[in-house]
Order: C-alpha cells, then structure tokens, then sequence
C-alpha cells in the first residue's frame, strides 16, 4: 500500500463517532500525540506533535515512526522495543532522546499503548510525549552541582562539617569530620551531635541552634571531645538548613581544630600580662623611690617637681594595672576605662570632688593609654591649681560623636594664668601639647568665668 492509499485509507483514530476527541487531542499543545499501525507507519499527527517535533502532518503521516527516535535507537530498535512491550504489557514507559525535523534533539517522556477497535483486536499504537529538555538540563545541574559540592565536602580534610537535625542529630558526616573527630560515619551518624562537646557544655547546642535559628549564624569557639576522650580546640559556625519550601531541615555546621592558634594566643596572652604585670611593679618602684626622695629634699622646687613625677608615674602604673586585666588586650572600652582611672583619681583630690560621665567607646589600647594621660595631667592640675582653698568639683565627660569622641575636663575655680599656652614651657603644659598632637586631637580652650574647660575633639 503506498503512502497516499495509508494517508487517504487509514482510520483516524480522533474520529469515533464525533469531534470530541479530535477537539481533545488537538487542544493539548503541550503533548505531541501520533499514531502508528502495528509496523510503526505513523497514521496520525496532532498539532503538539507539529509544535514539539516541527513536521507538518502531510510530511509525516505515512513514514515510519522510528524516524523522530536518534540514529543510535534506531540502530538498537528501541522503537520496536517499545512496541513489543506496549503488546505484552499494554503499555511502554519511554524517555530518551527524540530528533527533530531540523536535526535538533529533544529529551521526551512519552508513553505508548495499543489502540483496539470496537472487537477488542489491535490494530496500532497511539505515542503520547511531552518535551522535557529543560527538566533534563535542570536536574542535570542539579545533579552536577550536588557530586561538585560532595566532592568539595570530601576534599576539605581540614574542616569538619556535617549536619544534624532540631533534634541535635547527626544526619551528615565528612572526611575532615572523621579526621577531626575521629568518629567513622557508620559510627556517628544518628547519633546526638551532644557526644561531640565537654560535659561542662552539654548546653551548647541548644544555643547555637537558637542564635542560628534567630540571627542566621552562631559562631563559638570552645573545647570539644574526640572519639578516645581527648579534647581540641575547635572553631565554628552553625547556620539553619531550609528546604526551597521554607521549612527548616536542620543545621550545618563547619568547625576546624584551632588547637595550636588557640594555645600560641593563650600564651601569648599570659606572657603580655605578666610582661604588664611586671611593668606595673617597675613603675610602681619607682614612684615609691621618686616620693621618697621628695620627701627627704630640702628645696621646695626639687620637692616639688618629685612629687609630680612620682604623681606621674604613679598613674602610668595604674593605667597598666588597668590594661593587662583587660580580656583583650587590643582594644580598651574608653568609657569603663577613664571611669575606674577617675574613681583612683579622686582619692588624689583631697577636699576636691571628681565627676565622671563617660559613654561606651572602643579604641584602640594605645590611643586610650594617651587619653589616659592627657586625662590625668588635666585632672591633676585641675586638683592643684583651680582651687586654692582645696574645695571644689571637676568634671570629666566622655562622648561619641560619629568617628570622633569628645573629652571635656572643667572646673569652677580661678581660671588659667595668663602665661597658660604656647609660650608656657612648664612641664604639664608641654605633656599635654605633646599628648594632643600624638592623638591628632583639636582643643579648644573655654577660660569663660567661673572656671576652665578643655574640649578636645579626638579621632576614633
């Protein structure tokens, strides 16, 4: 039979008595749906079939079917595999690759089933399939992406990383997680990820959940067990595991043994402290030494000058007394820092009172050495100078303005001398001019009666 007796002969399986199944098969666009006899001619060919494959119906019908499957398929007749077991079974799965008129490919999921006439006898086959390329590529990606970040988790030997669930169940173990811990992944998985913290700290995990729950991450550092009880050093960071859906599957966590970091900063720690510690006891020698000699001097100027050294000396000892208790010794809190300077201060005052108001403020250990001396050359000579009957107030007032802070020391007593300022070559005024170009710091001088007040404008 040829090709125009099949196109013009052939019964059209859409048309069974009405239009409703032509108007069903048509109407869906998204599926190609075609049509063979028992040896594979195709008979029949939807719109979808056209839309998906790009042959026009008279261009097809007539042909063999096993021309939209690759050269490799038809070579292994898989078109005919399919349709000995839609026979067997009454039906065929099939996804694989399909060619279209242009020579493009398509990955199509289709199925194929017998088509039987009103006696029940088979007299073809009808091929539903639906372009799922893109559905192909995506798990395509999805599957690269997923044995690239295995192999990544695998490879990374110096950071242990696994997940565990709400429950604190270990539901994922790597290589560098064995390595570190110890435990195999046969031995740890489903366990409570508990075992692996002190038991002094069996409460933190309940916390690094909840701070990664509330705030996206929880960072900690502390001591951790390994499989034969010995314990390291480990420094992390958990964050909260969520589905595309939303919901929350768990948590990860990505550690390292920071063992010899933490030991080399521990030392390096206690060695400043007591490097400072030592320091303090020297200065403190020597003011005793310097307060000892004033008092033994018969020259009220030599005493004179004596005594303020050992004053100066004195709070140097103390700002370090301050500094090597500090937990870092990097970075002072200003505010606390000038507070407790004050609090020793006031005890130098004699009837003079001392008020501090200072805001928190972090800078660097230096500049607040620095500060601290201007401090205590300003407070000092407010102390000896303002009042001369021995009574009175000075205040100290510590702000934060954007990246500058603001430090005023002011009294109500007599005001400056005359000689106060550049020309003055006494040793508190060259301190304090030294200090404020050491911290790039702007001054202001308020003489407005009753009293003094400096203002110093001071880089952060």
């Amino acid at each position: 039979m040829t090709v125009e007796q099949i196109r013009s002969r052939a019964p059209d399986p859409f048309e069974l008595g009405t239009d409703v199944y032509r108007d069903i098969v048509e109407s869906a666009a998204d599926y190609a749906i075609l049509t063979t006899s028992l040896d594979g001619t195709i008979t029949s060919w939807s719109k979808g079939a056209r839309t998906l494959l790009g042959y026009d119906p008279d261009e097809i019908i007539g042909l063999n079917a096993g021309m939209i499957f690759t050269f490799e398929d038809q070579l292994s007749g898989s078109h005919m595999t399919e349709m000995r077991t839609a026979l067997a079974s009454g039906r065929a799965d099939d996804n694989r690759w399909h060619v279209r008129k242009d020579g493009s490919m398509l990955w199509a999921s289709g199925l194929l089933m017998p088509l039987r006439n009103d006696s029940l006898e088979i007299y073809g086959f009808v091929k539903i399939m639906r372009d799922r390329t893109e559905l192909l590529e995506s798990d395509e990606k999805v599957r690269a992406n997923e044995e690239r970040l295995q192999l990544i988790l695998q490879s990374a030997m110096d950071y242990a990383i696994f997940t565990f669930d709400g429950e604190g169940l270990i539901r994922s173990w790597n290589a560098g997680a064995c390595r570190i811990f110890g435990y195999t992944e046969a031995t740890i998985l489903g366990r409570d990820a508990r075992v692996l913290f002190t038991a002094q700290e069996q409460d933190a995990l309940e916390w690094e959940m909840e701070t990664a729950s509330k705030e996206g991450r929880a960072q900690n550092e502390r001591d951790h067990v390994r499989q034969d009880g010995s314990r390291f050093w480990g420094s992390g960071l958990t964050m909260p595991l969520k589905a595309a859906s939303g919901g929350k599957l768990g948590f990860l966590k990505i550690m390292r043994d920071d063992t010899d970091r933490h030991e080399a900063e521990e030392h390096q720690k206690t060695m400043l402290r007591e490097m400072s510690h030592r320091v303090k006891n020297s200065l403190m020698l020597v003011s005793g030494l310097l307060a000892m000699q004033a008092r033994s001097s018969e020259a009220p100027d030599l005493r004179r000058a004596l005594i303020d050294a050992e004053t100066r000396v004195s709070s140097i000892a103390q700002v370090h007394d301050h500094l090597w208790r500090q937990p870092n010794v990097e970075t002072v809190e200003l505010g606390n820092f000038l507070t407790e300077l004050c609090d020793r201060l006031s005890q130098t005052g004699g009837a003079s009172t001392l008020a501090t108001e200072a805001q928190p403020c972090n800078i660097d250990t230096d500049r607040a050495i620095q500060i601290a001396l201007l401090v205590n050359e300003l407070v000092t000579n407010a102390f000896k100078h303002a009042y001369p009957d021995g009574h009175g107030e000075v205040a100290v007032r510590l702000a934060v303005e954007e990246d500058k802070v603001r430090l005023e020391v002011c009294d109500r007593g007599v005001g400056l001398p005359d000689s106060f300022g550049a020309k003055d070559r006494s040793l508190g005024v060259r301190v304090i001019n030294g200090l404020v170009q050491q911290l790039k710091a702007q001054m202001f001088i308020d003489r407005s009666p009753p009293g003094v007040r400096f203002s110093l404008l001071i880089p952060k």
